[in-house]
């Protein structure tokens, strides 16, 4: 990847869950019907053989059990693995941007480019200030995390905490992402919030450039996988019908995207009473050997 403009778009994608190898195939697609001709996509995965024909626009790369839990850690993390794969899609690229399973390209990605060469990074949205977390269960970072060093950095009275269901730098920022690693050990060991990771990107990214948020350019539709899941297991179903390989399926995602509400959270009482009611989830805890059509 020798031009200056040349960006590997990378997901991560590990584990027993069909609904979310299911997503992940359908990032890959929506990436490749938006993404600027010299970029290319890179998808790591327990599951190979489960992505193998989206071998035509995607380099789908193994990972062995011992590499996955290698990058979980001591604590065995599940969120670790996410900044290991930046670190290891970085290794070659000038520029690289990681996007969970559960979101989807939505408009042509030669500007988003534009940013990272311009020396920004990117996030998937800004959410709240740290100094005043507006739920209750995040307020305990505001001793946690501000007031202290993580790394050298001492997060100032605008920190924020960031979405990062898609991260992105270049390689300008020389070593933006293992000082990322470093910053998420520290704070794993001070504090059992869940978005942890989010949090180190959060410090460490505004250190190295002005961070560009990334949902004009995806959607992240992690409050309503249920909706997009069902979507998706319908849309690969006619994807098998029809015989379509990789490229007629994404040119045919890019033509008639997938619409769904963002956020369809129910109340408290609403998942109770489905589970009094042992309603069938949306998930299964199986993907089988290949998803192909």
């Amino acid at each position: 990847m020798s031009s200056s403009r040349a960006v590997r778009f990378g997901i991560l994608a590990y584990g027993p869950s069909g609904r979310m190898h299911r997503e992940a195939a359908a990032a890959v697609l929506t990436v490749h019907a938006h993404r600027p001709p010299d970029a290319e996509i890179a998808l790591l995965t327990d599951r190979p053989r489960a992505h193998r024909w989206l071998d035509p626009i995607a380099s789908v790369q193994p990972l062995s059990a011992d590499t996955i839990a290698r990058w979980q850690g001591p604590r065995a993390d599940r969120y670790r693995p996410k900044i290991e794969a930046l670190r290891a899609l970085a290794a070659s690229a000038r520029h690289v941007v990681l996007f969970d399973t559960d979101s989807m390209a939505r408009r042509e990605l030669t500007t988003l480019v534009d940013r990272l060469v311009d020396g920004s990074l990117v996030l998937h949205r800004r959410e709240y200030a740290l100094a005043a977390p507006p739920r209750k269960g995040d307020r305990s970072l505001r001793r946690e995390i501000l007031g202290r060093t993580w790394d050298g950095i001492a997060p100032g009275p605008d920190a924020a905490m960031w979405n990062g269901g898609v991260i992105g730098s270049s390689a300008r920022h020389t070593g933006v992402f293992e000082r990322t690693l470093t910053v998420f050990d520290e704070m794993r060991d001070a504090s059992a919030h869940f978005a942890v990771e989010q949090l180190a990107y959060s410090i460490v990214f505004p250190e190295y450039g002005p961070v560009v948020e990334a949902w004009p350019w995806f959607d992240h539709y992690w409050a309503n996988r249920d909706g997009f899941g069902r979507e998706i297991a319908r849309f690969l179903d006619e994807v098998r019908r029809d015989h379509l390989g990789a490229e007629e399926a994404a040119e045919r995602l890019g033509r008639s995207p997938i619409v769904a509400p963002l956020d369809a959270r129910v109340p408290w009482w609403r998942r109770r009473l489905r589970r009094l009611m042992n309603a069938s989830p949306i998930d299964d805890d199986h993907i089988p050997e290949s998803i192909e059509p």
